[in-house]
């Protein structure tokens, strides 16, 4: 997809995607290096938050076909392995984009 073909509730889906990729990319990265130690289910399980942080902001800045259900499981995968805050907003870019 082309910016110029996206509707307005698409750049919005991006532009909080953007921004949950981030803060996610933050949180697990302090999770990580255990500044913010709410659980911890392993070091595997921490790398792969990282990872798919970082697949968020990508698709933040480019999306595909299937974006709002590629976000909407990114998160819950989020929320589970290290990062509540950044994959509760990612959940919400990705219910934003589905209703479009």
């Amino acid at each position: 997809m082309v910016w110029s073909k996206l509707q307005s509730t698409d750049k919005v889906m991006c532009t909080v995607a953007l921004i949950g990729g981030i803060i996610a990319l933050i949180e697990s990265i302090l999770h990580l290096i255990n500044i913010i130690e709410i659980w911890s289910l392993g070091l595997e399980f921490e790398i792969a938050a990282v990872v798919l942080a970082i697949i968020v902001i990508l698709l933040g800045f480019k999306p595909i076909h299937y974006t709002p259900a590629i976000l909407i499981i990114i998160s819950i995968f989020l929320i589970i392995f290290a990062s509540v805050i950044g994959g509760g907003i990612i959940l919400l870019a990705g219910f934003i984009g589905a209703l479009s």
